[in-house]
């Protein structure tokens, strides 16, 4: 089966990178709930979500499609489950998607989860094995009354853009830092206490008086010789 469209409509300008799958034999119910666990979040923060569920470590919360379910602790005592089932075809979905944006040349340290989305594609209608009710009625799908159901999904990466303003804000904030740094420095440097001279040792001390005496015993012999 081909594609489906995409519901969501492409801006001019943004980089997407997108991933589905159809014939799912899972709850599109269920699947909806744990995409609107993951839908905003960056791609680290949706695989732990996800990694948790699977684990039993913390429930997704479900919004819609909560009649007779129980409430969680870990949620602050919000209804919740643990789809184990959908939270791996989520996980996989979303490898798909990165990899794709990873081979348009997107960062994926910047994706996050712009749309995700479940719907339900085919119902396909269940009969009982026998009708008379005296006879069994067999076991497996053929015992039950409700349809087989089947959902597709769909996923939009998009990259994180830091805007222009917060940019420039940056810039000048790293400019003023820098003659800021470089006063701090000078300062310091000021009021650094200046080193004194090193005191000369006592034997030292008398040898230079020795050679002062000595000089000045010189200059008058000198001047004697002149005369």
């Amino acid at each position: 089966m081909g594609l489906y469209k995409y519901s969501m409509a492409e801006e001019e300008g943004v980089k997407t990178a997108k991933a589905q799958q159809h014939d799912m034999s899972c709850s599109y119910k269920d699947l909806s709930q744990v995409f609107a666990a993951i839908r905003g979040k960056t791609v680290a923060g949706s695989r732990k979500v996800l990694d948790d569920a699977i684990a039993m470590k913390k429930a997704i919360r479900y919004h819609k499609f909560a009649t007779k379910i129980g409430h969680r602790s870990n949620l602050g005592g919000k209804k919740g489950r643990y789809p184990k089932k959908e939270c791996k075809i989520a996980l996989s979905l979303l490898e798909n998607a990165v990899a794709n944006a990873v081979q348009k040349g997107m960062d994926e340290s910047a994706l996050y989860v712009m749309h995700a989305a479940s719907y339900k594609q085919n119902v396909l209608k269940r009969y009982r094995k026998y009708f008379a009710s005296s006879r069994t009625l067999g076991y497996g799908k053929q015992s039950t009354w409700s349809n087989y159901v089947t959902c597709w999904a769909e996923m939009v990466l998009g990259e994180k853009q830091v805007p222009e303003g917060k940019k420039k804000q940056g810039e000048a904030k790293i400019q003023v830092k820098a003659p800021a740094a470089a006063k701090a420095k000078e300062s310091v440097q000021q009021s650094a206490p200046k080193k004194k001279p090193a005191e000369k040792a006592p034997e030292e001390k008398k040898a230079a008086a020795a050679s002062t005496e000595s000089k000045e015993t010189a200059k008058p012999k000198a001047e004697t010789a002149k005369v």
